[in-house]
């Protein structure tokens, strides 16, 4: 694999292009590859007149436009070098295609994504970087999560990703096993190296996980307080100038966004530091300069959304507000190009502020969407003279997604060696993942209303219920469940590769709703935490920062505003089994392991007394499938969570 430490340059690869026709011959296969005709779209320029602190951004007004940065038109003029980056994010272990779909086309999956990069990166041979944005893994299917997150990395592997920035995914396991996973190994006895064999991108296999041949790069997780960092802060990889073959040194700047500890298990994070994240880039970026490195790019795990008519290549809404908004305004100034994620939105833009324009890009999730980015160097100082970006549509179908249409693999559209990866996993969890757990009498689905409980948060925290009600399983009277950790919706016209009738669920899609394999646990609380605990839902209540309702058992009833002036006004009146709770009451309540430590902000939590460990949930939701047969699981009416009485 390797080398950890990347201060030096990676060794060089990929297929040779001519240089004497490697300019023309790139843009016209390039825009072949794009949706449509590269129009001409305004410059966004450096050095405006925009006012001090003001923000501008920018971008394509169609899925067409072409958006472009010039950061010095007289060494744009001169002799320069293009180097091209391939970026993707949010992949989230996602080795098979299934109905995955954007824009009114089925789209991602491992073996299509590696097909469109290597594709790429044949056509731009060694002037060309390979780096993905955080949360490969975590929060994955089970074909992948099954086998411990090491499919997806052996298929990123055969990809020929150079860097990766960590997400706060990879932090599920804990920063020990994501170290497992960037240097190789196996896990200990009964788990260890149960994936194998492991395919390797040279060719053959081993028995024992490989990790890694990418480099993980965390600028702004620190380990001890010498600012030590738990992976390499940035890496640098070089190029070749196509006159004078001179080097040119490009940086690339790894980081995960700050609030990474609120939304990963506490026991995730222990003994990490994660700083503000323009704060550790700027200084990364001060060290690539004193090694001669003079155009760096932010490859971040945060980011934003278009807020309205989104285009695969648009930028509506203008991330206006966003985290990575903020975080562009308070960059060195010679970071000008952001590689961002962690929204599973789909971008490009630019970004002016205090006088400096950025390329920002965003590549949707799952394999969706691959960003190609052209930075043009300029070959005597090595800074980035423009810059540019097209966002890819990643298709892998003979036809088009709709109502109980299953879609047609269009096998041209996959890479071989990746496909084969895909194929070795999915079938060896095929058993257990096309095991029919239960039926569904409709949708059920994230979807919240107005208060923001859902049908199917209302059906897992039934589930997590019924699992520790017991006396001798926790004597729990209500659970409570985070949206975070509801991956996707179920819907009675899924169909996985198992084949299972409309309306039945089987196992596979059930562990993609719930992918994480927390445990229940269940503590005594009274009425005076648990009304804090849900004024925590809340920003500005109780250290919360953004808005996250919890799901609720039907054993729970409450009144909630969010609209109300004080902390205190958004919970109204509590209900437990239809009578009211007073501060002092006492009662036992379950959560998930995730949350009984403080998970998402929930510091209420910590709180609780007598834990009793329980059941994985993702059991405690097979369970409650199978008591609801022969009928099946119906869709709750949303009535628990509900507004104030008049």
């Amino acid at each position: 694999m390797r080398q950890a430490v990347c201060q030096s340059a990676i060794a060089q690869r990929g297929k040779l292009v001519s240089r004497s026709v490697r300019n023309w011959t790139v843009q016209a296969v390039v825009a072949a590859l794009a949706l449509g005709v590269v129009l001409t779209a305004p410059l966004a320029r450096s050095g405006g007149n925009d006012a001090a602190g003001a923000v501008t951004i920018s971008g394509a007004r169609s899925l067409s436009d072409r958006v472009a940065v010039t950061f010095d038109a007289d060494k744009a003029k001169e002799r320069t070098t293009d180097v091209h980056v391939l970026a993707f994010n949010d992949l989230h272990g996602t080795l098979e295609a299934a109905g995955n779909n954007l824009y009114g086309q089925f789209a991602g999956g491992a073996a299509y994504l590696a097909k469109v990069v290597k594709d790429r990166q044949a056509l731009y041979g060694q002037q060309e970087a390979t780096v993905f944005a955080g949360d490969n893994i975590g929060a994955s299917p089970l074909a992948n999560g099954l086998f411990f997150e090491e499919p997806i990395t052996v298929a990123s592997n055969l990809m020929k990703v150079d860097f990766a920035s960590v997400g706060n995914h990879e932090f599920d396991k804990g920063s020990q096993e994501l170290l497992r996973i960037q240097n190789g190994g196996c896990k200990p006895p009964p788990d260890g190296c149960t994936a194998a064999p492991y395919a390797l991108p040279k060719g053959g296999t081993t028995n024992v996980f490989p990790g890694a041949d990418f480099q993980y790069l965390s600028a702004n997780v620190v380990v001890d307080a010498t600012g030590k960092t738990l992976f390499p802060s940035y890496g640098i990889k070089t190029f070749r100038t196509d006159h004078g073959n001179r080097k040119l040194k490009v940086g690339f700047i790894g980081e995960v966004l700050k609030d990474t500890p609120t939304i990963v298990t506490p026991t995730g994070v222990a003994g990490l530091t994660f700083q503000d994240e323009a704060d550790a880039a700027n200084a990364t970026v001060k060290k690539l300069q004193s090694k001669g490195v003079d155009t760096s790019i932010l490859v971040i795990h945060q980011g934003g959304f278009q807020t309205s008519g989104a285009a695969l290549n648009g930028c509506a809404g203008n991330l206006a507000g966003s985290a990575i908004a903020d975080i562009a305004s308070r960059l060195d100034p010679s970071i000008k190009v952001i590689v961002s994620a962690h929204t599973h939105a789909e971008y490009r833009c630019t970004i002016t502020t205090g006088g400096v324009t950025r390329l920002i890009t965003s590549a949707s999730s799952f394999g969706r969407v691959l960003s190609d980015i052209t930075l043009t160097i300029d070959d005597r100082s090595g800074e980035l003279a423009a810059a540019s970006a097209e966002n890819v549509l990643v298709t892998n179908a003979l036809n088009t997604p709709g109502p109980g249409v299953v879609r047609i693999p269009d096998t041209s559209k996959e890479d071989p060696q990746v496909q084969a990866v895909v194929n070795q996993y999915v079938t060896a969890s095929a058993p257990l993942s096309n095991r029919v757990i239960g039926r569904i009498q409709g949708d059920l689905t994230r979807t919240g209303s107005p208060q923001g409980e859902s049908a199917l948060g209302d059906v897992i925290a039934d589930s997590q219920l019924a699992a520790t009600a017991p006396a001798n399983l926790g004597g729990a009277v209500v659970a409570l469940m985070n949206p975070g950790g509801i991956r996707a919706d179920m819907r009675t016209t899924d169909i996985s590769s198992g084949g299972e009738a409309p309306g039945e669920v089987t196992y596979g899609e059930a562990f993609t709703v719930q992918p994480f394999g927390n445990s229940l646990v269940t503590k005594t609380m009274n009425g005076d935490m648990l009304r804090r605990l849900l004024q925590q839902q809340f920003p500005g209540c109780g250290g919360a920062t953004t808005t996250r309702v919890l799901q609720v058992s039907a054993s729970f009833r409450y009144e909630s505003d969010a609209a109300a002036a004080t902390c205190e006004a958004k919970v109204g009146r509590m209900f437990i089994n239809g009578t009211e709770v007073a501060p002092g009451d006492s009662f036992r309540i379950t959560m998930n392991n995730f949350l009984a430590t403080g998970g998402d902000g929930f510091t209420v939590f910590n709180e609780g007394t007598d834990p009793l460990g329980g059941a994985q949930d993702i059991d405690a939701l097979v369970a409650a499938f199978a008591a609801a047969e022969p009928v099946g699981v119906a869709v709750p009416p949303l009535n628990r969570i509900v507004p104030p009485a008049p």
